[in-house]
C-alpha cells in the first residue's frame, strides 16, 4: 500500500475533527487519497463516490489500492447495491434524477452511507440543476467531503451549493447568502417580469467570505507543497503559414460568411468554421492540406520516442491525427469508461506512446505524467480546460520531477486562429472572445 505525503497526512488528521469539509487543492496535490484514508480515519465503513462518468474506474482502482476493500462500480443493474459493504462509485450522471430517468439517489441514500466523497464538486455549482438536487440528498450524510480545484468556476457565488451540501444549516438560504455577501441588481426580462442577480462581492464582506472558506477547508497550491516540482515550461507558440486554399476560405468567410458550399449563420458559427479550417480543410469537406498534420508528422518523426499529448476541441479533427499519423491513438468522448482506464495505463506504461484527446474527455481525473510534450492544435476558452488538460502531465510524484517537459500550440499565422492564443491567455470567456472575433474580422476585411 502506498504512503501518504506528510502534509496530506497533516490534513488526514484534521480531517478527523470536522463532519464536513471541502479540499479545494489545486489538482495534482493527491485529493484522491486524503479523501479516502480520512473516510478511512473516521471509522466510515459504507463510502459513496460520486464523480464524472470517466472516472468511475479510476476511483475504484484508488479506492482499492488506498484502503485495501472492495469497491463496486454502478453498471446500471438493478441489484448492485445489495452487494454494497465498502466503496461504492456512481456517476453523477446515474446518480440524478431526470424526466426521463430514475436516478439512484434515493434508493443508495435508504442504504445509510457512513460517508460521501463528492468529486469535481464544481459541477453541482447550479444549485436547481439535476445535479446539485441528488447530491443535496445526502446533505445530512454523517461524514461529507466536497473535492474540487475551483470551487467556484464562473462566478464567486457558485459556491454556494457546495456550502450548502457541506454545512445546510449555516448555508440554508441561497437568497439570504447573496443579501449578506454580495451586491446585487434588478433586471426585467422580455416580459417586463422583474428579477434580482448577484454581481460583485461587497467589499467589507470579502474578509467574512474568506475566513469562512478557510474554517471549512484545505486548499494548497501544488509548489507549496510539492517544492520538487519544476517551474511550468514556458509555452511555445509555432506559427505556421496558411495555405493558398486555407486563405482564400479564411477571407471568404470573414466578408461574406460563407465559403464553397459552407454558409455560416452568425459570429459564433463563422468562429467554428474558421479554426476547423485552420485545422484542416477536409473537416469541411473543403480541398487543401493541413499544415498542422504536416508539422505534427514532422515532430513526431524528430522525436520518435518522446510520449505525447495532443489535444483539441474537435473529435473528427482527432480521428483525423489518428488516421494520418501511424502509432497514434484516439481519445475521444466515444471510449468507454473501462476503455479509457486501459488507454492511461498503456500511456503511463508506455505500451502507447502518443495519444490525441479531445479536450472534454481528457481533461479531467486521468494521470498521464509520463508524457514529455502536450500540443494543443486549437485553444478556445474557458482557459480553464487548457490549464487542467496540461495538469495531465504535471509529475505526481519526485522521481518523476526530472522528465523534461513542454507545451506547444500550433497557430496558423496571420489568422484568427492565432489571435485565439493570446485571446484565450487572457481568460476572455466565450462571449468575449466572439465579439474579438467579429472587431477582428472587420479591420482585416
Amino acid at each position: 500500500m502506498p504512503n501518504l505525503r506528510p502534509y496530506q497526512l497533516e490534513d488526514v488528521k484534521n480531517l478527523r475533527k470536522r463532519t464536513a469539509y471541502g479540499i479545494f487543492s489545486q489538482q495534482r496535490t493527491g485529493k484522491t487519497p486524503t479523501a479516502l484514508k480520512a473516510c478511512e480515519n473516521n471509522n466510515a465503513v459504507k463510502i459513496l463516490i460520486v464523480c464524472p462518468a470517466s472516472m468511475i474506474y479510476q476511483w475504484a482502482d484508488e479506492f482499492e489500492l488506498w484502503l485495501n476493500k472492495p469497491c463496486l462500480v454502478y453498471d446500471g443493474k438493478d441489484n448492485y447495491i445489495t452487494n454494497w459493504t465498502d466503496g461504492l462509485v456512481i456517476s453523477y450522471g446515474s446518480l440524478k434524477s431526470t424526466k426521463t430517468y430514475k436516478g439512484q439517489a434515493e434508493l443508495i441514500k435508504s442504504y445509510n452511507p457512513d460517508a460521501i466523497i463528492v468529486d469535481e464538486a464544481h459541477r453541482i455549482k447550479g444549485r436547481t440543476t439535476c445535479n446539485a438536487k441528488a447530491i443535496f440528498k445526502f446533505k445530512n450524510t454523517p461524514y461529507k467531503l466536497a473535492l474540487t480545484g475551483t470551487p467556484s468556476p464562473n462566478k464567486i457565488h457558485d459556491v454556494w451549493a457546495i456550502l450548502h451540501f457541506l454545512y445546510p444549516m449555516y448555508f440554508s438560504s441561497y437568497w439570504a447568502f447573496i443579501d449578506e455577501y454580495y451586491k446585487t441588481k434588478s433586471m426585467s426580462s422580455n416580459s417586463g417580469k422583474k428579477f434580482t442577480i448577484p454581481t460583485t462581492l461587497k467589499r467589507e464582506m470579502e474578509p467574512v467570505l474568506q475566513r469562512t472558506l478557510n474554517a471549512i477547508s484545505i486548499q494548497h497550491k501544488r509548489k507549496d507543497v510539492m517544492q520538487w516540482l519544476p517551474d511550468e515550461p514556458t509555452p511555445k507558440k509555432i506559427r505556421l503559414p496558411l495555405t493558398i486554399e486555407q486563405k482564400k476560405y479564411l477571407d471568404e468567410l470573414s466578408e461574406w460568411y460563407e465559403t464553397e458550399h459552407i454558409i455560416t449563420h452568425g459570429e459564433l458559427d463563422r468562429l467554428i468554421r474558421y479554426r476547423q479550417i485552420c485545422l484542416a480543410p477536409e473537416l469541411l469537406d473543403l480541398k487543401g492540406s493541413s499544415p498542422k498534420i504536416k508539422w505534427l508528422k514532422e515532430y513526431i518523426s524528430d522525436y520518435p520516442d518522446k510520449p505525447i499529448l495532443i489535444f483539441s476541441k474537435f473529435t473528427t479533427w482527432i480521428e483525423i491525427i489518428k488516421r494520418e499519423i501511424p502509432g497514434v491513438v484516439a481519445f475521444t468522448g466515444k471510449v468507454t469508461k473501462k476503455e479509457r482506464n486501459k488507454l492511461k495505463n498503456d500511456f503511463q506504461s508506455g505500451k502507447i506512446n502518443i495519444l490525441a484527446i479531445q479536450i472534454d474527455a481528457g481533461k479531467e481525473g486521468i494521470t498521464l505524467d509520463r508524457a514529455e510534450a502536450v500540443i494543443f492544435t486549437d485553444v478556445f476558452p474557458p482557459a480553464s480546460d487548457i490549464e487542467q488538460a496540461k495538469d495531465r502531465f504535471i509529475p505526481t510524484t519526485k522521481d518523476k520531477a526530472d522528465i523534461p517537459k513542454e507545451v506547444i500550440t500550433l497557430a496558423m499565422r496571420d489568422s484568427y486562429d492565432e489571435e485565439l492564443y493570446d485571446l484565450v491567455n487572457h481568460n476572455l470567456s466565450v462571449t468575449s472572445i466572439v465579439n474579438n472575433y467579429k472587431k477582428y474580422t472587420s479591420e482585416n476585411k
